[in-house]
This record gives C-alpha cells, sequence and structure tokens, in this order.
C-alpha cells in the first residue's frame, strides 16, 4: 500500500488524501474490490477519520470495499444489513410485518461512502465506484454469509448531498425520513435531519419476490446466525488455530511473535489465575522451550531458542486488535463444543475504567448457558444504540433457533421479542417492569389469588446464611389482552427473604413475566426455574470475570484495550468451562491449569477439549 495512505491512519485534519490527480492514472485500470482482513483497521480509521459521519462498526454483517489504483486507496465504501425500519421501502416493497422481519436480511445498506480526494480530482470516479460494487453485492453477500441479497439502500442527507450519483444509476428515491435516530432500539431520538430513501433493485423481481405470501425457496432465504461448526474432532480447529485467523495490524518490521502466539500466552496466563499483561510475560518466561514451541513463540536463529513473549508485544497486541475478530473467534470455537442447554440468558456488562469518551467500546452483552454457565456469544457497544440494540445484533448473528432467550426488563421491548420470535425461530422469557409501563399495569392490576385458572408452584431453600422462598402464578391471558408479540403466558414470580445472621428484616419482592412459551411446552415449574436460571449469566460470567479474572481491576482504560481484554476473558471462561473435569468449578479449574501447564496448553493448541478425567 502506498506510503501517502499508510500516514493517513491518524490524519490530524479532515483534508482529502488525494490533492491532484497522479499522472498515468486511467479510471479502466481502477480495480474494486473487498477490504483485506489485515486492511480492515487502516479502512475503520480512514473512514472514522475522513467521513463526516465517522465510523465505528457495522451494526451486524457488514462488507468493506475499496477502489485502488496501482495498490493505493482512492476510494472507500461500507455495506450493513438493512435498515430495521423504514416505512417508505416498506410500502415500495409491499410485505406484511411478519414477512418484514423475516426477510430483512435481504436487503443491503450502503451505510458509508467516501472519496479520498478533493472534488474533482478523479472525475467519475464515485460513479464507477458504485457500479462495481452494485454488481457484485450480491455475491460477495453470497460468499461470505450464505446467501445472495436482492435490495441495496441507502440514505442520503439532502443538505450535504443531492444523490445524483444514485439517480444517474438507476436508483430509485422513495421519499425521506421522518427524521429520527434509533436509540435504544426505538426510532425516537429526533435530530431534525431528514435523509432522502433511495432504493435499487439487485434483480428484476426483487420486491415482488420479497412479498410474495407463500414461503421462499430455501436457496433464497437467509440462514439465521453462523452456520454451526461440526462436532466432529476431526475437523474441528483448535483454539490456537482460531487466533491465527485474527488481523494482526502490526508492522512487519520487527514482528517476531504471531498474534495467535501473543493472544495464546495472554489466554493461557489468564487460565492459570495470571492477570495482566506483566503477569502473561512472567508466565511466558516461565515456559520451557518445548511449551514455547508448542505455542509458535519465535526462535531466535542465532541461539536456536524459542524466546518468550514480551510485555510490551502483549500490551501492544491487546490494545490493537479489532474487538470483532476475537467476538468471531469466540462464537467460532466455543458454539461447536458447548453441549448448550434449551435456555440462554442474556445480559450486559460495563467493563469498568473503560473511558466513555474515547473511540472504544465500554459496554458488553453476552449469551450464556443456563445450565452450566459458560459464554458462547460476545458483542462489545458504546452509547450509540445502547444495549438492546446490541443484543438484537448478537441475536442475529448467532444461531439461537428452538433455544429460549430470558433477558432482564430493560429488554422487555417489542421489537426485541417480535425479532426474537419471528427473525431468529426462538422463544423468549421476559421480565416486566416500568419501562413497559402498560404491561405493567395490566399484570399488575390482575386478582392472582383469586383467578381459578392459575398454574400456582413454590419452593424454599435454606442456604447462605438466609432462607428464600419462591412462588409463581402462571396464567394463559385471552388473546389481545397483553400487547405483545407472540404471548402464550403470563407469570408473577414472588420472592420471600429472610437472612439469619444479621437480624435484618424478613423481604418480599414480586416480579413479573411475559414468555412465548405455551403451557404444554414450559410448566409453572419450569418458568420458575428458568427465572432463576437467568442469574446464571452473572454468577458464572460477569462475577468470574470480575473476580477471578480482576477485569474490573484492568488498569487499561483507552481504545480498544478494554474489550479485547473482556474478549480474552470470555474466551479463556468458554475454555474452562469446556474442559474442566466433572464436579469441578472455576477455581478449581484455574488451580489445575497453574499445576499442569502442558494441560493448559494441549486444551489451547489441540483440536480438541481435553477429554473429562
Amino acid at each position: 500500500m502506498c506510503d501517502t495512505v499508510r500516514m493517513c491512519i491518524k490524519p490530524l485534519s479532515r483534508e482529502p488524501i488525494w490533492q491532484e490527480i497522479p499522472a498515468g492514472f486511467h479510471l479502466a485500470d481502477v480495480e474494486v474490490r473487498l477490504v483485506e482482513p489485515s486492511e480492515r483497521l487502516l479502512w475503520d480509521d480512514l473512514m472514522d477519520t475522513h467521513h463526516y459521519l465517522g465510523f465505528r462498526r457495522f451494526a451486524g454483517r457488514g462488507l468493506r470495499y475499496a477502489a485502488t489504483w496501482k495498490g493505493r486507496w482512492l476510494a472507500l465504501a461500507g455495506w450493513q444489513g438493512g435498515a430495521f425500519k423504514c416505512r417508505p421501502r416498506d410500502l415500495w416493497i409491499g410485505w406484511k410485518p411478519a414477512q418484514h422481519f423475516d426477510r430483512l436480511g435481504m436487503i443491503v445498506n450502503n451505510t458509508r461512502f467516501l472519496v479520498l480526494a478533493a472534488p474533482g480530482v478523479f472525475p467519475n470516479l464515485a460513479s464507477f465506484f458504485l457500479a462495481g460494487m452494485t454488481r457484485r453485492i450480491a455475491d460477495d453477500w453470497l460468499s461470505t454469509y450464505g446467501h445472495r441479497v436482492l435490495i441495496a439502500e441507502t440514505f442520503c442527507d439532502p443538505a450535504r448531498f443531492p444523490g445524483t450519483m444514485y439517480k444517474a444509476a438507476g436508483w430509485q428515491a422513495l421519499g425521506r425520513t421522518r427524521g429520527f435516530a434509533r436509540c435504544n432500539g426505538k426510532y425516537t431520538d429526533p435530530h431534525d435531519e431528514p435523509k432522502l430513501i433511495l432504493v435499487r433493485s439487485l434483480q428484476r423481481d426483487a420486491h415482488q419476490l420479497l412479498a410474495r405470501p407463500e414461503p421462499l425457496p430455501l436457496s433464497v432465504m437467509p440462514p439465521v446466525g453462523h452456520e454451526l461448526a461440526p462436532r466432529d474432532p476431526a475437523v474441528m480447529r483448535s483454539l490456537h488455530d482460531e487466533l491465527a485467523a485474527v488481523p494482526d495490524y502490526r508492522r512487519a518490521q520487527g514482528r517476531k511473535h504471531t498474534v495467535a502466539c501473543v493472544l495464546s500466552v495472554h489466554i493461557l496466563a489468564t487460565m492459570a489465575n495470571m492477570r495482566g499483561c506483566l503477569a502473561a510475560a512472567q508466565f511466558a518466561r516461565a515456559l520451557s522451550q518445548e511449551q514455547l514451541a508448542a505455542i509458535g513463540a519465535w526462535k531466535n536463529p542465532k541461539t536456536g531458542l524459542h524466546e518468550p513473549v514480551a510485555k510490551s508485544t502483549l500490551h501492544r497486541v491487546v490494545q490493537s486488535l479489532d474487538p470483532e475478530a476475537l467476538e468471531d473467534v469466540l462464537h467460532r470455537w466455543s458454539r461447536p463444543r458447548l453441549s448448550l442447554a434449551r435456555a440462554i440468558a442474556a445480559d450486559g456488562k460495563r467493563i469498568r475504567g473503560a473511558n466513555r469518551n474515547g473511540d472504544g467500546h465500554h459496554e458488553t452483552v453476552t449469551l450464556v448457558d443456563h445450565v452450566t454457565g459458560a459464554p458462547f456469544a460476545i458483542l462489545g457497544y458504546n452509547d450509540d444504540g445502547g444495549e438492546i440494540a446490541a443484543l438484537n445484533d448478537l441475536l442475529l448473528r448467532c444461531d439461537i433457533r428452538g433455544r429460549i432467550i430470558t433477558a432482564d426488563a430493560l429488554h422487555t421491548t417489542r421489537e426485541t421479542a417480535r425479532l426474537i420470535t419471528e427473525r431468529c425461530g426462538a422463544d423468549y422469557v421476559l421480565n416486566v417492569k416500568g419501562n413497559a409501563s402498560e404491561t405493567f399495569a395490566l399484570l399488575d392490576s390482575i386478582d392472582w389469588e383469586r383467578d381459578r385458572d392459575r398454574a400456582h408452584v413454590g419452593e424454599s431453600e435454606k442456604q447462605h446464611g438466609r432462607i428464600e422462598q419462591r412462588s409463581i402464578d402462571v396464567l394463559a391471558p385471552l388473546k389481545g389482552m397483553v400487547n405483545f408479540p407472540g404471548v402464550r403466558q403470563i407469570a408473577r414470580v414472588t420472592r420471600y427473604r429472610e437472612v439469619l445472621e444479621d437480624g435484618k428484616e424478613p423481604g418480599n419482592e414480586t416480579v413479573y413475566l411475559i414468555t412465548s412459551l405455551d403451557s404444554a411446552t414450559a410448566s409453572a415449574a419450569d418458568l420458575l426455574a428458568l427465572n432463576r436460571g437467568h442469574w446464571e449469566v452473572e454468577n458464572n460470567n460477569h462475577r468470574q470475570r470480575d473476580c477471578n479474572f480482576g477485569e474490573d481491576a484492568c488498569l487499561t482504560h483507552t481504545g480498544n484495550g478494554p474489550l479485547n481484554r473482556a474478549c480474552l476473558n470470555t474466551i479463556a471462561l468458554a475454555v474452562i468451562f469446556a474442559t474442566r473435569r466433572k464436579g469441578a468449578g472455576v477455581i478449581e479449574t484455574m488451580r489445575r491449569f497453574a499445576r499442569d501447564r502442558d494441560d493448559a496448553i494441549r486444551v489451547v493448541c489441540e483440536p480438541t477439549p481435553a477429554p473429562e478425567a
């Protein structure tokens, strides 16, 4: 890549890179291509610096494109999944609400378009670039995500750009938006800057195909989430091999250890209860030559010895990596290995100490198995869109068909319920509190004691110095009684807690639930267990990351560092859950790995988990 582009990774202004046309330039020599994984960070930095909207990450699936001439970047563009809601587009297609959520993945949105030159330097480059991407976007989406896209859309700010390029290329203007931005999963944040909506069919009968009443052929329909990797040990890749696919953004000069080696050292040290880059470097120095060779440590040609990874290298790699790549590693490695229960808990976690004013992400949302507490998917986010939008994006990335999603009251929204049931083919159990005020008032007004059709179940236990009694009352609501998609049952959970030691007054707590599960699928006892099982995400994920891995005490505050450390901690926790022996806890497994480092290296570097003893 040219020095001009290299120097602009962190430019000091928004001035264009190309100020004049270079000698020998011909438009026919321009290549339109996808950005390589190793170039993704550079693309993100250039887009964030030079585009007036900036750039953090795609919401869900996305593709990055570049227009290059003799290896030099002239223009950049980004495409991601279609807008969640767009009334003019939906009326133009003519589909029904159920079809909208089922087929939304077949629309692609051109969210970023940037020419790295002053106006007039490269005549017709923008139109040439757009035409090249439009011709190949359907095939690229098919090869990347396993299905084609049928319609392309974009939103153009008429105060800045008239959209002439799109209109000349055959894009159809459908009108303007109402001027609301998406906030916490809803379009309720007014910005008074309505956008021009432009669409183009990528095949002749695209919008008629999307609106057809009968189901679409399986060859056309997009799959939900990633395809699951096979559980055959002969074809499952090791964690070390998965880490090798993470793009390395360090300069080639002076690079000795591979990114897979550096990340493996960090994960192995975390599994052995050694926190931070300094402890990880000390862990690496204590490894034998055979152990260093097993993780792919650099071999000094002068001495013939493998050298351990230094603290500075560990810190630099963790700070520079793309968090999205580590999120993909967790999902690819853990999903085929973890025998997930039917119920999955979803919850967000604040990364304590992360700089909220910086460019990085300071929150995570995680999917955790109810029975084992093992994490299998994580997504980082910032204030843009909030936890609701982040969870919706994460659910769309994962295959949750046939599962039950439990979440706290923050996610009790109609959009989330509809996405889980109609788009993802799953069920939900959601808490109802004041944010869903209409539904909460309805459930609170029911006389649960006198209703004869209710199912009542209770249980009690004495442990941890307290007595706790829990009971649940379940009803099947009348049709239309609860204005939530797919509600089959409503419930009231009552908890009585008495602390035995410090003499505190006993306390009562009442919460309400709604679920898409019917009584034949989930009894009252099942719903009570699901409500209690949701706390596995706190006990076996958030608490483990904070108490055992020291995530809240981490001194890394800026950039990608906090989120990357959270991802690495979650990967280490997934390895522990996938390889722990029967009856062993997290601490006991960490002590085992600290004693037997060969066992830990075997778990990370071999294609299959270590067998249970």
